[in-house]
């Protein structure tokens, strides 16, 4: 049992950096192409602090779920486990 919640432990941090990363990429990627169209330094500095506060935002909860899975890590996934069992 304690195996198989480690390996489901290890599955969901991966998806969750993989996922942050994607993230991390699709909104530098948007405020790269939104920062050659911009029409002034005023535009460019809004947009600049709205993406570094999204990118903040994003990483944020990130860790905060990562951290709510380490803390019930036994009993998410024994519930996980039993239910899966159940289908």
């Amino acid at each position: 049992m304690e195996k198989k919640i480690n390996s489901l432990y290890t599955n969901d941090n991966l998806i969750v950096l993989v996922s942050m990363s994607i993230l991390w990429c699709v909104i530098l990627f948007v405020l790269k192409q939104v920062l050659s169209i911009s029409p002034n330094a005023g535009f460019s500095s809004a947009a600049i602090g709205a993406g570094a506060a999204v990118l903040a935002a994003l990483t944020a909860t990130s860790f905060a779920l990562v951290m709510h899975l380490k803390k019930n890590k036994v009993l998410l996934y024994t519930e996980e486990i039993e239910n899966m069992g159940k289908s």
